[in-house]
């Protein structure tokens, strides 16, 4: 059987290709089984030299010990293909690829590259997501979408952050639409610092020395994984003094390394 999603353009089939020890079993019930697409982002900030599909799979592989990469499919905006961003194929879409804890058998993983508490969606990315979405709901390959964090246990984990739900309904629209209000608290992820999380709302926004004021109790040189600090309440919380004008100070970033 040839699927639709496999007629789309920018597709790239990768199975096999990437590293990998072993492989995933097929699910219980094969492809029928699937109920829920699952999107993630990769967590990744698009400049970086490792945010592709060949170090996702490496570190999935060798870090964590997973027979394969653990998506069905990645999508790449870095790599434009047509106007639209590359979709990898990594696992065939019969196999339980691991992604999403006790919910992989009836799941299918798809990640776009990107940290996007940073980065934005692009309309590359944006038209390949709603491709995607449109041939697999034409396959049969899944009944409704949820984000990451959306499944059970992972409700304190930020990803896919982008709004999944206008994306897979894009129909190339370019009006720009206002920014979303920051959110009261924000949960800390792997890598995060307070200088990269101030620098996600600009100059004119949070500052370093807004959120160190608006969180008394949180040591910034020993974040924490989950831990749950005051953003959109922190903005401007801090008062300089005449002498010491507001700024964000990029050395912070040394000093308040998660866990150093």
């Amino acid at each position: 059987m040839r699927y639709k999603f496999e007629q789309l353009p920018q597709l790239i089939d990768v199975r096999g290709k990437l590293p990998h020890k072993g492989q995933y079993d097929v699910r219980k019930g094969g492809v029928k089984a699937i109920t829920t697409r699952v999107w993630h982002h990769s967590l990744t900030k698009l400049n970086l030299k490792g945010s592709n599909v060949q170090s996702f799979a490496d570190f999935h592989v060798r870090t964590n010990g997973w027979p394969e990469i653990g998506y069905a499919f990645v999508i790449d905006p870095n790599k434009v293909v047509n106007e639209r961003a590359a979709i990898y194929y990594c696992v065939d879409v019969a196999k339980k690829s691991y992604h999403v804890g006790n919910s992989n058998n009836f799941s299918l993983g798809i990640c776009v590259i990107g940290d996007y508490r940073y980065d934005k969606l692009s309309e590359p990315a944006m038209r390949s997501i709603a491709e995607l979405h449109d041939a697999l709901t034409a396959d049969g390959i899944g009944k409704e979408d949820k984000s990451h964090n959306e499944m059970p246990g992972y409700a304190w984990k930020q990803c896919c952050v982008y709004d999944y739900r206008k994306a897979i309904q894009w129909k190339g629209e370019a009006t720009p639409s206002k920014p979303a209000p920051l959110p009261d608290t924000y949960t800390i992820q792997e890598g995060d610092t307070f200088w990269s999380i101030a620098a996600k709302d600009g100059p004119e926004g949070i500052t370093v020395e807004d959120l160190i004021a608006a969180n008394p109790g949180v040591d910034p040189r020993n974040l924490k994984v989950g831990q749950v600090i005051n953003l959109g309440r922190a903005k401007n919380a801090y008062t300089p003094k005449p002498d010491a004008p507001k700024k964000n100070n990029p050395n912070i970033n040394i000093l308040c390394r998660l866990g150093s």
